[in-house]
């Protein structure tokens, strides 16, 4: 009986350590709203509520939710729409609000700003802190119609010394396109609707896609209240699509944020992604690259 127990024991043990902490401790990419509930109090726990203005902010948000205005992490500049801000600047807003390298994070979004969101996601992971963060289904929306506690409080935020991890493939240009056409396992997603994928310019240079990109509509993934749909559904999509199982995926729409939908998606499959922050706003000014026009389109 006892050697029973020393056996079992260390079998024990070897199990406990075979398992990686963060899969024992760190929620899915993707939380419920009931998730959120039972851990909204958790000291670690740093809620984000992505807004367009603090205002928004101030109208409503779930208890002890910090403020990220968008322009912190990606901006306009001369050149380009909607692109990611310095590496210095990304630091520093991280640390007001509140993060550490030990916090566990949630991203929500409020109204039907679920690419707005996931393009907040998707900087939190290019800083090191993907493995760390979560993203609310069905977004703030969600949690008010379900009849869940809301606040118009701003709470104290204690400024952190945070440290990036920088993971530099997350943010890819114009070369690491180029170079997924000659890698089959690579798959680029175009996350555009198709009117734009089947060539409508949409106010871009050119009208078309990126050669060899399969097309999976941002907007496909969600279902009419910005939920996801399921881990099944989204693997039986991403393989009609044409996405291999364990292909590398580089995604982009028009300007890098509807994609970042479809990068979110991809992580949340297995898949190592990629955005292509420029997007088809920087493929399509470029002359030299060829674009793809269904045969469909070119003869209307």
């Amino acid at each position: 009986m006892k050697s029973t127990l020393v056996v079992a024991f260390f079998c024990f043990i070897t199990l406990s350590f075979a398992i990686p902490a963060s899969s024992q401790n760190q929620p899915s990419i993707i939380v419920s709203t009931e998730w959120l509930t039972h851990h909204v109090n958790d000291p670690d726990l740093v809620i984000l509520h992505v807004a367009g203005t603090r205002r928004d902010y101030l109208n409503g948000h779930v208890p002890g939710a910090r403020f990220l205005w968008m322009g912190w992490f990606a901006q306009s500049n001369p050149d380009m729409s909607y692109e990611l801000v310095s590496l210095d600047q990304l630091t520093e807003t991280v640390r007001d609000l509140g993060i550490e390298e030990s916090s566990t994070i949630v991203v929500c979004f409020p109204n039907n700003w679920v690419s707005a969101g996931a393009r907040m996601f998707l900087t939190l992971d290019y800083l090191g802190l993907g493995d760390r963060t979560s993203f609310l289904d069905g977004g703030f929306e969600a949690w008010k119609t379900e009849g869940r506690p809301v606040s118009k409080e701003n709470p104290k935020i204690q400024r952190t010394s945070f440290s990036p991890t920088v993971n530099k493939n997350i943010v890819v240009a114009v070369n690491a396109v180029k170079a997924a056409s000659r890698d089959s396992r690579t798959t680029v997603i175009d996350a555009r609707s198709d009117r734009y994928y089947q060539g409508d310019p949409g106010g871009m240079t050119r009208g078309g896609h990126i050669p060899g990109a399969v097309n999976i509509a941002f907007s496909s993934v969600v279902d009419s209240t910005n939920r996801f749909l399921s881990h099944g559904e989204l693997k039986d999509m991403f393989e009609k699509a044409g996405v291999a199982s364990g292909n590398k995926v580089i995604t982009y729409c028009h300007i890098g944020q509807q994609a970042s939908l479809l990068y979110l998606v991809a992580r949340y499959l297995g898949h190592e992604a990629s955005l292509y922050d420029g997007s088809f706003e920087d493929w399509s000014s470029k002359e030299e690259l060829p674009v793809e026009v269904p045969e469909t389109k070119k003869n209307q």
